[in-house]
């Protein structure tokens, strides 16, 4: 799944936004398009999660965002998103 989700919302969604002037502007590292990005991310995951987990999405979101800005690429996000998940089901599941 992350390779899907990366593919559609940091190679789609945040690479278009990114292309206009006001969501290419940054604080801290972080554009605005990074955090419009994750804001949908994180609610698309509603459909499949409680609330507070589906916003917890949000955070790590934001690193795979900064990822695709910072590297101007999505392979660094699907990687990203993949140990992530991989941590995740490590630490919760296994």
């Amino acid at each position: 799944m992350p390779v899907l989700e990366e593919i559609v919302f940091r190679g789609g969604i945040q690479t278009a936004l990114f292309q206009r002037q006001f969501f290419s502007r940054r604080w801290y590292g972080i554009s605005v398009a990074n955090v419009c990005t994750s804001i949908v991310f994180a609610a698309m995951h509603l459909i499949s999660q409680p609330p507070l987990w589906a916003a917890l999405v949000f955070i790590p979101s934001i690193v795979f965002g900064w990822a695709r800005d910072r590297y101007e690429n999505i392979a660094p996000c699907i990687i990203l998103h993949a140990l992530y998940n991989a941590g995740f089901v490590w630490f919760f599941v296994g």
